[in-house]
């Protein structure tokens, strides 16, 4: 009894199967994970940063710290340590002159420093000489417990940037890469390198200067079918589409994370904006929205699978009959499988000084139908249908203000509440053409 979810599939002779279904969605939201999470958190570190708020004055107090002028009173050596092993810890006492009062402390730097032999630490604090002046730094909200004379290197802040940015570019090549990826396959690939062998490499073609008006069909024959001779392009690839739904989402989720962080470090320093605090509430929840959309996005594009559909001939002139081939891939129960030939008349033209498109569909006819059937990992649904472009339709028309389009249209409907549509173009020659011909 085959079973219902597999990670694994077996060996195949020298090729080795898995679930390209598991492996897809794995692999987009791996590296969705780790790319929202290297956008989000370099987006709330840099503004924490910027803004000298939580978490990164937490972790690195010093970025908030303004210089000053300290008098350096009386440096010392303080042993440190146990009497087995010994320290000794440098130090000098500063003062430190504001306008509302003076503050004195031992100090020198926030991460204190000691060294193994007494000598090494005199040789630490000579450059020090008391009466002195030298600069000092301090935290403006807490300056009697936080002044040094060294700052420390933020060397941690440097690395966890450094980190950050390096899942936003592991994951955004990954994530990008994966999306383009999503359609194809590895027999498809290898059909098209077997079958370009025996396809034409020049095949006949109306001069353009003949009808200049009809759309060139060039680029719906340059791929060669599985089944039949041609491969149609899709009108808009899911790559692109997920693609696009992932910009937006960063783009939000960036700003987001700002605001955000900015509002959260108002309210922990007890002087909370409100204001800023109403615009990052929606801000955020819409990116959330955003990511969410996304991942559904791809949910459902993976568990839908890539569509292919194939013709016998193109160009297509009416009245004639072709055989077209639909496959389907992926993991779901399919209530209906609808493929419909869809001629629209578009036009552009001026109102007023506005300039306004419209569209009329003008011929829709369904082609084939095919409903309650279950697509699984490896085994997509495959169908052989006919085609006919009825007598007397106008053909294909591209100028600068009106066109006639001919598409095919594979709707798809899932028990779980899935609907995708996917369009593929075609280019209708006038009857006349083929008679010349």
């Amino acid at each position: 009894m085959p079973r219902w979810f597999r990670i694994w599939e077996k060996k195949r002779g020298s090729r080795r199967t898995v679930s390209r279904v598991v492996a897809t969605v794995g692999e987009t939201f791996f590296f969705s994970a780790l790319f929202f999470f290297g956008v989000i958190f370099t987006a709330m570190a840099g503004a924490s940063t910027w803004l000298e708020s939580w978490p990164i004055r937490a972790m690195f107090p010093e970025v908030a710290y303004v210089e000053g002028e300290g008098i350096v009173q009386e440096v010392r050596v303080v042993e440190v340590g146990t009497e087995e092993y010994p320290r000794y810890r440098p130090e000098a006492l500063v003062r430190l002159e504001l306008p509302e009062r003076q503050y004195v402390r031992w100090t020198l730097r926030r991460n204190e420093i000691s060294y193994s032999t007494e000598q090494a630490a005199w040789e630490r604090i000579e450059g020090y000489k008391p009466g002195w002046i030298y600069p000092a730094w301090f935290d403006p909200d807490t300056p009697g417990q936080s002044i040094v004379l060294e700052r420390t290197p933020a060397y941690g802040l440097w690395v966890i940037f450094l980190v950050l940015i390096s899942f936003i570019v592991i994951g955004g090549i990954g994530l990008i890469y994966t999306l383009l990826l999503i359609g194809t396959s590895v027999e498809r690939r290898a059909a098209m390198a077997k079958k370009a062998k025996t396809l034409e490499l020049l095949r006949e073609a109306m001069p353009a200067a003949t009808y200049p008006s009809i759309p060139n069909d060039a680029n719906l024959t340059n791929s060669p079918g599985v089944r039949l001779a041609f491969r149609l392009p899709i009108e808009v690839s899911p790559g692109w589409w997920l693609l696009s739904t992932f910009i937006f989402s960063l783009l939000w989720s960036g700003m987001a994370a700002v605001f955000f962080i900015a509002a959260l470090g108002k309210h922990l320093a007890g002087q909370p904006d409100w204001l800023l605090s109403i615009v990052a509430l929606p801000t955020t929840g819409i990116a959330l929205a955003a990511i969410y959309q996304f991942l559904r996005e791809v949910t459902n594009q993976t568990r839908v699978g890539p569509t292919g559909l194939e013709i016998s001939n193109h160009p297509l002139y009416p009245g004639k009959e072709y055989r077209v081939f639909v496959t389907q891939a992926g993991k779901m129960k399919v209530k209906q499988l609808r493929i419909t030939l869809i001629c629209e008349e578009a036009a552009t033209f001026l109102q007023g000084t506005d300039v306004r498109s419209e569209t009329k569909r003008v011929v829709e006819e369904e082609v084939a139908a095919a409903s309650g059937f279950e697509i699984k990992p490896g085994m997509p649904f495959e169908a052989d249908y006919q085609l006919k472009i009825p007598e007397g339709s106008m053909h294909s028309f591209k100028s600068d203000h009106n066109a006639i389009h001919w598409k095919l249209v594979v709707q798809i409907r899932a028990e779980n509440s899935t609907r995708l549509t996917r369009s593929f173009p075609i280019v209708v020659y006038p009857a006349d053409v083929e008679l010349v011909r």
